[in-house]
């Protein structure tokens, strides 16, 4: 989470709450979603040390130590990929990956456009390619897993919030499902050997993505469809 949105809408904390009334856990992403590539090393230091006092609020004694690179990105130079390692280890945290994802983010405008403007065929479109798109994205990270690994590790899934994402949701969980899913904590999934480098911030920086993996390993990336429909100009 980020605690900059909070302050400036504070009707937003009611997102929070419903999140931890169910169960679900927060860590922490930076005050701002401040991009590590675009800051110096202090400023992305303090941006993420603002968080920690709404996240010990909302966490209440539960740990809350996991990290998420906002944009992915974990530093443009060598120097700030370790320097930023030290101090996430030295404040106890443990990074969040992520190995699978679909760019979900991308349906959420032209959704709003869309149901602004009540036309359902586009919206019906864009209900079926959010699927496919997923569907290419599990087959996409299983052939890169399966080609590294000769197995399914198991996946950290990018998500984000948004309107289409919750109408979207339980048909997404389906499908998943149908694909032979099963759902697990942050913290089960990032048990896995893979994930070593975002657990072991001692370690020194290192491929840790699946795509990363297989460009260290100077392996070809397979093909990976995009949905055909235009997310852009859908609605204007």
């Amino acid at each position: 989470m980020n605690g900059l949105p909070v302050e400036q809408q504070p009707a937003d904390a009611e997102v929070l709450q419903a999140w931890r009334a169910a169960g679900f856990p927060l860590g922490d992403r930076t005050w701002s979603h401040m991009n590590l590539n675009q800051h110096s090393l202090a400023e992305f230091e303090a941006d993420s040390s603002r968080n920690e006092p709404l996240l010990r609020e909302w966490m209440k004694g539960e740990d809350w130590h996991w990290f998420r690179f906002p944009f992915l990105a974990e530093g443009d130079t060598p120097e700030k990929k370790s320097a930023i390692r030290s101090f996430l280890l030295h404040h106890g945290y443990k990074v969040a990956a992520v190995t699978m994802s679909f760019g979900d983010y991308q349906w959420n405008e032209p959704y709003a456009r869309c149901r602004a403007k009540g036309d359902s065929a586009a919206v019906a479109s864009l209900e079926s390619s959010y699927l496919e798109a997923a569907d290419a994205s599990i087959r996409y990270d299983r052939n890169l897993s399966q080609t590294l690994y000769g197995r399914d590790i198991p996946y950290v899934l990018l998500m984000h919030v948004g309107a289409f994402d919750a109408e979207m949701l339980p048909r997404l969980l389906a499908l998943y499902r149908s694909r032979a899913f099963q759902f697990v904590t942050l913290g089960v999934a990032e048990s896995d050997p893979f994930y070593v480098i975002d657990t072991d911030l001692s370690l020194p920086p290192g491929a840790n993505s699946l795509e990363r993996v297989m460009a260290e390993r100077q392996l070809a990336l397979p093909a990976h469809p995009v949905p055909a429909v235009q997310l852009d100009s859908l609605c204007r």
